[in-house]
């Protein structure tokens, strides 16, 4: 398949090992990689805080950045500026062009387990992992049941991770809380989302697992902040990476 890859700022700025790990697992697939230019802010930070007029213009221009660009699918490795970039261009924009972008729109786990599922992995993950099942993934994307949720129960995190012989997944508990970052929560609420970040960061070092993995970068920053500063004997690591050591 033609994937063109949208890479949040967040991701562009402060992890960019995650775009990384993320264009060469696609390429690793066989699939043909492209990263449209123009690509800017998904007007999230804007919009969380009620700003919409002022996060018009750089949501358009995330948008313009994908129209008329030939692909199959638009993936992007972070659930929350994938939620809002579908909001946002739903919001601002309700020409056929832009619909044509929305349905091509796929978080990276989404990607792999329901459009191009990987039919098997070349290198064993010797590690035990705790999985960081972040808000905006499970809630708004259905990447898993929620703990509040009782249908049908399913997690397309673990299946897809499931896979790779010599990982072991676990869960903190409570397994799906809320980090504490929430975007321009974690600045207007400050202290409730350290004192959030710090519980979910021990509940993590709890498992005794070797790494934090999560489809989130923003959730995993905060988390990373939180074990640092606390000195929990574990680290985080994003799906992409993961899946890149076992292919």
């Amino acid at each position: 398949m033609k994937i063109a890859l949208f890479i949040p700022c967040l991701v562009n700025q402060m992890m960019p090992d995650v775009g990384i790990a993320t264009l060469e697992v696609l390429e690793k697939l066989g699939h043909q990689v492209i990263l449209p230019e123009g690509q800017t802010c998904c007007g999230q930070p804007m919009t969380n805080s009620g700003c919409f007029d002022e996060a018009k213009n750089t949501t358009l221009k995330l948008l313009n950045a994908f129209k008329h660009v030939e692909c199959d699918a638009i993936v992007c490795p972070a659930a929350s500026c994938l939620v809002a970039a579908k909001e946002n261009f739903h919001k601002f924009d309700n020409s056929p062009s832009a619909q044509i972008v929305i349905d091509k729109l796929y978080e990276l786990t989404e990607f792999l387990h329901d459009i191009a599922p990987i039919k098997q992995f070349n290198h064993p993950v010797p590690s035990k992992v705790s999985l960081q099942m972040s808000c905006h993934g499970i809630r708004m994307l259905s990447l898993a049941t929620p703990s509040e949720s009782m249908g049908r129960q399913f997690n397309k995190v673990e299946a897809v991770l499931s896979a790779i012989d010599a990982l072991e997944i676990v869960y903190p508990d409570p397994r799906d809380e809320c980090c504490g970052f929430g975007g321009t929560f974690a600045v207007d609420e400050g202290a409730v989302s350290a004192k959030m970040g710090k519980d979910k960061a021990q509940a993590h070092a709890a498992t005794g697992a070797e790494y934090v993995v999560g489809f989130d970068p923003s959730c995993l920053l905060h988390l990373d902040g939180m074990i640092r500063r606390q000195q929990l004997p574990i680290t985080t690591r994003h799906i992409a990476q993961i899946l890149n050591s076992a292919l």
